[in-house]
C-alpha cells in the first residue's frame, strides 16, 4: 500500500514534496501511529526519485519526531506513537539559546501552566488517575536517598497530574517545560527537608484533586511553586540552559 503517494521525480523541491506527502498521510491518520513505513527502496520506486532524496526526507521527519527507526529483526522506519515533551523541549532548547531565555523565564511559564493543570485535574480526574498520582507520591518517598531516581519520580508526579487533566495540549506543554527544568534540577543535591517539603505539597495537591476541589488544587500548586522557587534561589541559575 502506498497511502496514495504520488511521484515527485528528482528535481527542485523533490525533498520537500516527499516530506509534505508523508507528513500529511501521518497527520490525517492514513498511516496510523506505530505503523511501519515502506523501505527506502520501495519509497524510491513510489516517488520515482533517488534513494538519497528519500533518505533525506525520512531524516527530516525523524528530526521532527514524526518518525523513528528501530534496528534489528522487525525493524524499519515507524510512525511515532506519541510526540511528547522531549521532542518539543529539544526545539525549545534551540530557541532558548537563540533568544537568550533564562531558567527564570521557564520557571515563570511553569507558574502559569501547572496551577491550571492542577485545576483541570481536579475537575476531570478519574479513579485510575488518582491511583496513579498517589502511586507516584509513594514512589517518590521511597527514592529519597537515590538522587537520580528521586528526580525521575518527582517528574512522574507532575506527568500523572497532567494526564489527569485530560487535556493533551496542556500535557505536551507541561512535559516540555518539565523536561527543560529537570535538565537543571538534575544537577541539584536536594536537602532532606527540601525533599520532604516537595512530598508534602504533592500530597496536599493530590488530596485536593481527589476531592475534586479545583480552586484548592490550583491554590496549593501555586504555593508549591513558590516554595520551589525559594528553594531554587540557593542554587546558581545563570547559564544553566546554555
Amino acid at each position: 500500500m502506498n497511502y496514495l503517494f504520488t511521484s515527485v521525480v528528482d528535481g527542485k523541491q523533490a525533498h520537500e514534496r516527499i516530506v509534505t506527502q508523508i507528513k500529511e498521510a501521518i497527520l490525517e491518520n492514513k498511516i496510523p501511529p506505530g505503523h511501519r513505513l515502506q523501505s527506502e527502496r520501495e519509497l524510491t520506486k513510489i516517488f520515482n526519485t533517488s534513494r538519497v532524496t528519500v533518505r533525506s526526507a525520512i531524516l527530516t521527519l525523524r528530526n521532527s519526531g514524526l518518525l523513528h527507526v528501530k534496528k534489528g529483526t522487525g525493524g524499519g522506519t515507524f510512525v511515532t506513537e506519541d510526540i511528547g515533551g522531549t521532542q518539543i523541549s529539544d526545539l525549545l532548547q534551540d530557541i532558548i539559546r537563540w533568544k537568550n531565555i533564562s531558567i527564570e523565564h521557564v520557571i515563570d511559564v511553569r507558574g502559569i501552566i501547572e496551577p491550571s493543570i492542577a485545576h483541570f485535574a481536579a475537575i476531570n480526574r478519574t479513579d485510575e488517575d488518582i491511583e496513579k498520582i498517589w502511586a507516584s507520591i509513594a514512589d517518590l518517598e521511597q527514592s529519597f536517598h537515590q538522587k537520580e531516581t528521586f528526580q525521575s519520580r518527582d517528574e512522574h508526579f507532575h506527568k500523572a497530574l497532567a494526564d489527569a487533566a485530560h487535556n493533551p495540549l496542556l500535557s505536551v506543554f507541561q512535559a516540555s517545560l518539565i523536561d527543560l527544568l529537570f535538565k537543571f534540577i538534575s544537577s541539584i543535591k536536594w536537602l532532606e527537608e527540601e525533599k520532604e517539603s516537595m512530598s508534602l505539597y504533592h500530597k496536599k495537591i493530590a488530596q485536593k484533586v481527589e476531592n475534586k476541589d479545583a480552586a484548592g488544587a490550583r491554590r496549593v500548586m501555586v504555593e508549591h511553586l513558590v516554595d520551589m522557587r525559594q528553594m531554587l534561589a540557593r542554587y546558581p541559575l545563570e547559564g544553566v540552559l546554555k
